[in-house]
């Protein structure tokens, strides 16, 4: 079995780079995971809320004195800095550009926009220049950036979700957008977005809402905490799957059904999270190990890493 980890520094290779290797030994698990994780794991979910809380205007000394307090802090506020930097830097004239913010949050670039999908962070709001539309899963605080949505649709920039009717951007009437329940179709841009609804548990019933995002004849689907396989059905093969592989759905039954290209198992080390909440790189190695197998790419990747 292969997998691929992103940005591995032992392999000689730019950070970033994809970078295929052999799957390790059930008792090992790859150097920069092995960091990654030993960095999470110092970080109780008191410290993560305190420090979200803060926002972006946290006092630098404050910050500095949480980086040294707490790694996997440092690497969280890392990785927004990164993607923010090389979004800037990057461009795009195919297949658009992915990069892993954290948790399930991702932005993407296309050759004619930057949208991000469930961006959580505390220094979320920065990232709202950059942004030409917000696409969240659902209304729960581990997807969703309150300050973010918010100046977002203050400046008339849509934001689709099932949550919030995001008027500005129906007001401005250049672009359809804001407040969607069961399926729908958009065209933002150069996206083709196919909203439809999953639940995310046995009670929270159409809670979430997955995306299948086309530009051009590429297919990135976007499941959220999706709870139930029946209700994921993209209508194309996607080329990138982002997914919560611990909410209920069986992942390798959904990559048997669909058929991703590439699979990133994602939701990885929620901070907010504790104890079998928080999927650690032992649990994301298994699931690359069980879907590996059925023909999809299993990507392991971690916070700030360029996924496509």
């Amino acid at each position: 079995m292969t997998a691929t980890f992103l940005g591995c520094a032992a392999s000689g290779r730019a950070e970033g780079e994809p970078v295929r290797q052999d799957a390790p030994p059930p008792d090992a698990v790859p150097a920069r995971l092995a960091a990654f994780q030993r960095d999470v794991d110092s970080t109780p979910p008191s410290a993560y809320e305190l420090f979200r809380a803060a926002g972006p205007d946290c006092p630098e000394n404050v910050v500095r004195q949480t980086h040294r307090d707490y790694p996997g802090l440092k690497r969280y506020d890392e990785a927004f800095d990164k993607v923010m930097a090389e979004v800037q830097s990057t461009s795009v004239t195919g297949a658009p550009a992915v990069w892993l913010v954290y948790n399930m949050g991702v932005v993407v670039k296309t050759p004619k926009a930057v949208f991000a999908i469930d961006l959580a962070h505390r220094k979320g709001l920065l990232a709202e220049q950059l942004l030409d539309f917000a696409l969240v899963t659902h209304n729960h605080d581990d997807h969703v950036d309150e300050a973010l949505l918010a100046t977002m649709d203050r400046h008339r920039k849509t934001v689709v979700s099932n949550f919030m009717c995001n008027y500005g951007a129906h007001k401005r009437g250049t672009t359809p957008g804001g407040y969607s329940r069961g399926e729908r179709t958009l065209q933002i841009a150069d996206a083709t977005i196919r909203v439809t609804p999953s639940d995310h548990n046995d009670y929270l019933r159409e809670f979430t809402s997955a995306f299948e995002i086309s530009v051009g004849d590429w297919t990135l689907y976007h499941s959220g905490d999706s709870f139930h396989t029946r209700m994921l059905n993209p209508t194309r093969e996607p080329d990138l799957w982002i997914c919560h592989p611990h909410n209920g759905i069986d992942i390798a039954d959904c990559v048997r059904k669909f058929r991703p290209k590439r699979t990133v198992v994602a939701h990885l080390d929620e901070l907010g999270h504790e104890g079998t909440g928080r999927i650690d790189v032992r649990r994301a190695l298994d699931d690359a190990a069980r879907i590996e197998p059925l023909g999809t790419e299993a990507v392991l990747a971690i916070w700030g890493d360029r996924i496509q």
